[in-house]
């Protein structure tokens, strides 16, 4: 089985949403479907021959879930700055009142 439909099958099997649930302990939500867009990109970008080896091994199923736990948990990775950084600073409007014009 080659990468690309090692991906395809783990996107068919809902695989890394359901691992980014078992670790975020919720269900999904904008974030967390970010997160999960997030590790397919990091999966698809990944060398071919790992990807293959770690699948024909059983592997697979650890690395997703060190690559969910890495991006989710910590302050420095690529989800967190670019994602919940971003909303922790964001103000919705119903928060946001503008002060009236004199």
């Amino acid at each position: 089985m080659r990468k690309f439909e090692i991906i395809e099958l783990l996107a068919k099997e809902k695989r890394v949403e359901k691992h980014v649930c078992n670790i975020s302990h919720c269900s999904l939500n904008d974030e967390l479907r970010d997160l999960c867009q997030l590790v397919y990109s990091i999966l698809l970008d990944y060398d071919d021959a790992s990807i293959v080896r770690m699948w024909e091994k059983g592997q697979l199923d650890f690395f997703m879930t060190r690559i969910i736990m890495n991006q989710y948990r910590s302050t420095s990775s690529p989800f967190y700055i670019t994602f919940r950084k971003f909303r922790l600073k964001c103000v919705s409007i119903s928060e946001y009142r503008e002060e009236p014009q004199q």
